[in-house]
């Protein structure tokens, strides 16, 4: 049996391959505004992880006791992640909205030792490093700035606070690990922001809706439900610096995913930012193991 931190880091960079399928989900679905794919998205995810419970006989899990403001706080983070990642995207591009929500883990080490009493230690730091590196070796970022006008610079401000806004929820996630299991805690953060984005259930209609299905339910299932579990659940293992680190797999996973199934070209730097990061992931899996209440 693999000890439980080593379980965690699996776990986490599971999630954060199946994360790198957002971008594809996205680019399938067609006719589609971007509310109305969140709500969806959300919302088949929601179901699945309901199914999962009155399966296993777990509805109690979801029960809330303490610390209800903090579970309200990681709905809302996610919420505001969701809608200023996809503002990046569209003022700006895919590469550079991935390459700011991913300063996450820059904010992640600065904040921990204060808010979660995490050490930082010389091995996060370089892991850190060489995985920033990568993350812009992925993103081929020699064009990104081109072009720069009034509604770029709010694309950039979007990104800007899609990294805080995520680096917020890991902190707040590992916070409440004591208090909560990591599943519990990703279904009351998807309950709050699929009633935050409700009114766009309406935005479409019926018949868009049964063109995008089987693309909407396999990106609930797949990258909503299965993805965001696995990540809060091993987050409960693993130290918050740490898992911010591994979760930058996504961007590396986002560029293979569109080569193999949209024909997007793939480079050299792109490979050699891949391993970069790959590097990182398994220097801060080897860090000594945390403790926790729930599993």
């Amino acid at each position: 049996m693999l000890p439980p931190h080593l379980k965690g880091y699996i776990q986490i960079a599971t999630a954060a391959v199946l994360f790198g399928l957002i971008g594809i989900f996205v680019k399938l679905t067609t006719q589609m505004p971007l509310g109305s794919i969140i709500f969806y998205r959300l919302l088949f995810g929601l179901v699945a992880i309901a199914l999962f419970f009155a399966c296993c006989r777990r509805l109690s899990e979801l029960r809330l006791g303490q610390k209800k403001q903090y579970i309200l706080l990681l709905g809302l983070m996610q919420a505001g992640t969701m809608l200023s990642y996809f503002l990046s995207v569209k003022y700006t591009s895919v590469s550079i909205a991935a390459l700011l929500l991913y300063t996450a883990p820059v904010y992640v080490i600065l904040l921990s030792p204060f808010l979660l009493k995490e050490y930082i230690n010389r091995r996060s730091i370089f892991a850190l490093a060489i995985s920033i590196i990568g993350v812009i070796l992925v993103i081929r970022p020699d064009t990104l700035f081109q072009d720069v006008d009034h509604t770029h610079l709010i694309g950039l401000a979007a990104g800007l606070v899609s990294g805080l806004l995520y680096g917020g929820m890991i902190i707040t996630s590992r916070y409440l690990k004591d208090y909560y299991t990591g599943t519990t805690q990703g279904t009351w953060a998807l309950l709050i922001t699929l009633l935050i984005f409700s009114p766009y259930s309406v935005a479409i209609t019926p018949k868009i809706l049964l063109d995008n299905l089987v693309v909407l339910v396999l990106f609930g299932l797949i990258s909503t439900a299965l993805a965001l579990v696995l990540y809060l659940s091993g987050l409960m293992q693993v130290r918050a610096q740490n898992a911010s680190i591994v979760a930058l797999l996504e961007p590396a996973s986002a560029v293979v995913f569109a080569y193999l199934i949209l024909s997007e070209p793939i480079t050299t730097s792109m490979l050699a930012g891949g391993a970069l990061i790959l590097l990182g992931a398994v220097l801060v899996s080897r860090e000594r193991p945390v403790e926790c209440t729930h599993q």
